[in-house]
C-alpha cells in the first residue's frame, strides 16, 4: 500500500460514523462482564439537563431471580480482584450505592448525584445487597 492507511476505507467510514453517533456529553459504551450471573448489555455516562446520568442499554440483562439488586460504584477498576468466586462478596466501605436496580432487563437510567465523584470511581457493579453477591461489573474507563 503506497501513501495510504492500513485501515480499509469502508472501516474508516464506519469508525467515523460510530463516533458521530455518540450523544453529546456521553462517554463511550462500557460492556458489563459476568461475575456471579450471566449478563449482557452495556452502560454509558451522559449529561442531560445539567445532570449526569448512568444509562443502561436496551439489551441489558442480568439475573432476575436475585433480590435487592443495586447499582453501585467501586473505586477499583478491577473490583473482583480482591474477592472470591462464586459470589464475589464486597467489603463494607469499598463501594458507593447509586440506586436500586429498576429492572433486571432493559434500558434504564439513574441520576448520578454530585456527591459521587466519578473521577474517584473505577467501575460500575450490579450487586445483590441481601446476599452480598456481585452479579456483574464493568470498568468506567476503557
Amino acid at each position: 500500500m503506497i501513501g495510504g492507511s492500513a485501515v480499509p476505507v469502508q472501516a474508516q467510514s464506519m469508525m467515523k460514523d460510530d463516533k458521530m453517533m455518540a450523544p453529546a456529553g456521553a462517554t463511550a459504551k462500557h460492556s458489563f462482564r459476568k461475575a456471579e450471573a450471566p449478563v449482557s448489555g452495556s452502560f454509558m455516562v451522559k449529561k442531560e439537563g445539567g445532570k449526569q446520568l448512568l444509562v443502561l442499554s436496551s439489551d441489558f440483562k442480568t439475573n432476575d431471580m436475585a433480590p435487592d439488586l443495586k447499582v453501585i460504584f467501586s473505586p477499583s477498576a478491577t473490583p473482583l480482584a480482591s474477592t472470591k468466586a462464586p459470589g464475589y462478596p464486597l467489603k463494607a466501605g469499598t463501594y458507593t450505592i447509586l440506586a436500586s436496580l429498576k429492572s433486571a432487563a432493559g434500558a434504564q437510567s439513574y441520576v448520578i448525584p454530585a456527591s459521587i465523584d466519578l473521577g474517584k470511581q473505577g467501575s460500575v457493579l450490579i450487586w445483590c445487597k441481601k446476599f452480598n453477591a456481585t452479579m456483574a461489573w464493568a470498568p468506567l474507563k476503557p
